[in-house]
């Protein structure tokens, strides 16, 4: 008798493996700024050794997620908070550099709505790790699905941005 969540392989289509073979070698000509022969020839490893990668990855991943308009349409703050996030941290490096004040780090402990089997909440949890790290003095370092609980960096201690909390981030002392 098989288990209601047996892990199964998928194959990628023919069209997903070409894109991406197209965007990887498009961004590496992009990276190494020409197309020189001996550049080439590494890329071709790196297309080939990439493109080996995603394709284990897409044959064995199951994670579902279910992405929400509402919690898509979030990203439209990303802007300010990289901008706010790098007037902090351009006055951080002065005030370093000029000892007035020595750099600070903190680590902190956040609450975070989170479930392993709901799309939905999986989807908020991918989204608040990838929008909230694009700000410069907001690094996610993680969310513990078993705890409800996101740990996060930051140079300078600032309340959790709205984005974030909209995403499920819950501020506070977590309960655990």
């Amino acid at each position: 008798m098989g288990s209601k969540y047996q892990v199964r392989a998928r194959v990628p289509s023919l069209w997903v493996c070409l894109t991406g073979m197209l965007l990887i070698a498009g961004l590496w000509i992009l990276f190494v700024g020409g197309t020189q022969f001996d550049e080439m020839i590494v890329g071709v490893g790196v297309l080939l050794l990439s493109c080996t990668f995603l394709y284990q990855v897409w044959r064995t991943e199951t994670l579902e997620l279910d992405f929400a308009l509402r919690d898509l349409v979030q990203a439209w703050r990303i802007p300010w908070y990289v901008f706010t996030g790098i007037s902090e941290i351009v006055a951080i490096l002065i005030k370093d550099l000029f000892l007035i004040k020595k750099a600070a780090s903190f680590y902190r402990v956040s609450g975070f709505k989170t479930s392993k089997s709901d799309p939905r909440l999986i989807g908020r949890r991918v989204l608040a790790i990838f929008f909230t790290t694009m700000a410069p003095n907001f690094i996610v370092v993680g969310v513990d699905c078993h705890q409800s609980r996101m740990l996060f960096h930051q140079l300078k201690r600032s309340s959790i941005p709205k984005m974030t909390r909209v995403l499920g981030a819950q501020p506070g002392r977590p309960r655990w």
